[in-house]
């Protein structure tokens, strides 16, 4: 159970992220700020998905944590490099999905998924900071909405899958044309 100390801190981070992201995006005269706000909600959300789990000594939920944001860190760069989508402002062609987006939901989700009934009464506001976080990053001329849609649908989703017990599964690696394929499929 957490205490009301730490659910306390989880409300006043989640506020102070979300505010501290609205007020230089409402002061910015150009993209920097947004970028800025988004770089901040990025780091911010899986540190307080990590702080929570650490706070209730959860062993499993911080490997848990872990598989989440290695497989959606992964799977966005993957995706990234193979469909090459340039940025709206042409910096590069890795617009393809956002992957600042798919981490803050993948913590988010996390938070929703393994603590839920602890940190209800923040989720609204913990779900606000993960959009704030795709808003930033299209309005700082980083990604398309269709990035931030992607990236948050990546990290819910990957957070959704590896927020439970693991008990067992199955490698399979297969020929593909370009090489070989791996697929596990978790045990439930």
């Amino acid at each position: 159970m957490f205490t009301n100390q730490f659910l306390r801190f989880c409300k006043s981070a989640a506020c102070v992220l979300s505010a501290a992201c609205t007020m230089g995006a409402a002061c910015a005269d150009n993209g920097l700020n947004w970028k800025n706000g988004s770089d901040l909600l990025a780091v911010g959300l899986p540190a307080l998905a990590a702080g929570a789990a650490w706070g209730q000594q959860d062993t499993e939920g911080m490997k848990q944590l872990t598989l989440t944001m290695a497989s959606t860190v992964g799977a966005a760069e993957l995706l990234k490099r193979t469909v090459k989508a340039t940025r709206p402002d042409g910096s590069d062609d890795k617009s393809f999905p956002s992957g600042h987006t798919a981490v803050a939901f993948a913590a988010v989700r996390f938070m929703d998924k393994r603590y839920a009934q602890q940190v209800a009464p923040y989720t609204p506001w913990l779900y606000a900071a993960a959009g704030l976080t795709g808003l930033a990053r299209v309005e700082a001329d980083q990604h398309y909405w269709r990035d931030v849609a992607a990236g948050a649908v990546l990290g819910w989703g990957a957070a959704t899958w590896w927020a439970e017990p693991i008990q067992g599964g199955q490698l399979s690696v297969l020929p593909s044309p370009r090489g070989l394929a791996m697929f596990w499929q978790r045990g439930w």
